[in-house]
């Protein structure tokens, strides 16, 4: 089994060999990215490990960034196409939502909430899987749970151990 993870600085830290050890993982999670400068730079050669499964997470970047749902969402779009381009046929494609944040005011829960919606109905319109991650990771409030961060953005070893726990089963079901 093949997997391959495309994003920002939450994917990055990711780390396959911790999280995944034992399984062909390859990660492109890029700090700092935005879907826009990802669609720039993604290239035929991230696929060479012909994944079965690309995760693709991307967009808190966009919403600091003040970028619309709509344009952010456009990106995505591109993104899709070009891993369909350069995956085999019946790779899966997960869009995973964005994680809820925790008193981060660049990235308000609101609009967090608003673009996983347009990824939602996106995953839907293009055939592709999508996970919401919101219930799994937030607390009453909708924020995300105290003890999953540290800055109110990044996971702490907690989270993405919870993050694998969701993932695996997908995982697992394409075996």
């Amino acid at each position: 089994m093949n997997v391959l993870f495309l994003g920002d600085s939450i994917t990055e830290a990711f780390r396959p060999e911790a999280y995944f050890p034992g399984m062909n993982v390859v990660n492109h999670g890029i700090s700092g990215l935005s879907s826009e400068e990802l669609s720039q730079i993604i290239e035929p050669e991230w696929f060479s490990n012909e994944p079965d499964i690309v995760f693709l997470c991307i967009g808190t970047n966009d919403i600091a960034r003040g970028f619309a749902a709509e344009k952010t969402n456009s990106f995505i779009k591109l993104l899709i196409a070009f891993i369909r381009e350069y995956t085999k046929k019946g790779t899966a494609i997960y869009l995973i939502s964005l994680f809820p944040t925790r008193n981060n005011p660049p990235r308000p829960n609101h609009l967090i909430n608003r673009l996983n919606q347009i990824l939602h109905e996106t995953s839907l319109q293009w055939e592709t899987s999508y996970l919401h991650l919101t219930p799994y990771f937030s607390d009453q409030n909708g924020e995300l749970l105290a003890d999953f961060t540290d800055d109110g953005l990044h996971l702490t070893h907690k989270a993405y151990e919870h993050w694998r726990d969701l993932l695996l089963p997908l995982i697992r079901d394409r075996s």
